[in-house]
């Protein structure tokens, strides 16, 4: 290959390496399902004391519903320690007041107790909705993704949902499945930086020649 032609794709790829440098590790739980498939949970740090959750449903599944008459949280989770937190920028239908800083003993089927949980408007599915749901979890004392832990039935996530026949209840993710993440920012700068110093060395050589 040409030396200019060599010096001008390690330079497109150091500034490639910086654009993206402002980027944000993301963490995505997509495991195994039980009752009413699917969802997928994004997780997505903001800093130190902020995490942007997104809640998306998936594989046929159509809406977040209120379903039955007993404990069907519209989306409930954990987290490790059972910190105080609260929650800001919730989408819509959903509301602040929507919100449990409790915990609930899940039915319909049970996913077990999980430490908070949101409420689906409702009731039933009059005001179902395909969502995604998203909010932001404040923590004071810090949250990361590993706060994010599964109960004792094994259950990191569950949420009321309506499949695409028609059937509405509980759907739970048991593991994380696979979690994805883009390389954070200090590595990727670090990344950016040497091949900037290798584009220069080739600039050298070049103009040198």
């Amino acid at each position: 290959m040409h030396v200019k032609a060599l010096s001008r794709i390690v330079f497109a790829l150091a500034v490639t390496c910086f654009t993206a440098s402002a980027a944000k590790a993301d963490s995505l739980f997509t495991g195994s399902q039980a009752g009413q498939c699917c969802f997928d949970v994004n997780l997505h740090q903001v800093d130190a004391n902020n995490m942007q959750v997104t809640v998306s449903l998936t594989n046929g599944a159509q809406y977040f519903v209120a379903s039955g008459s007993g404990n069907h949280p519209g989306f409930a989770f954990n987290l490790a320690n059972d910190p105080s937190i609260s929650i800001a920028s919730i989408s819509s239908p959903w509301t602040l007041s929507s919100f449990n800083a409790s915990s609930v003993n899940t039915n319909g089927p049970s996913m077990g107790s999980f430490d908070y949980f949101i409420n689906n408007p409702g009731p039933g599915a009059s005001q179902h909705n395909d969502g995604p749901l998203v909010f932001t979890i404040y923590s004071a004392a810090g949250i990361n993704y590993s706060d994010f832990v599964a109960n004792s039935n094994g259950y990191y996530f569950a949420a009321d949902i309506m499949n695409a026949a028609g059937q509405t209840g509980l759907s739970g993710i048991s593991d994380p499945g696979t979690t994805s993440s883009v390389p954070e920012p200090s590595s990727i700068a670090l990344l950016g930086t040497g091949l900037l110093s290798a584009a220069g060395i080739v600039r050298r050589r070049l103009t040198q020649s």
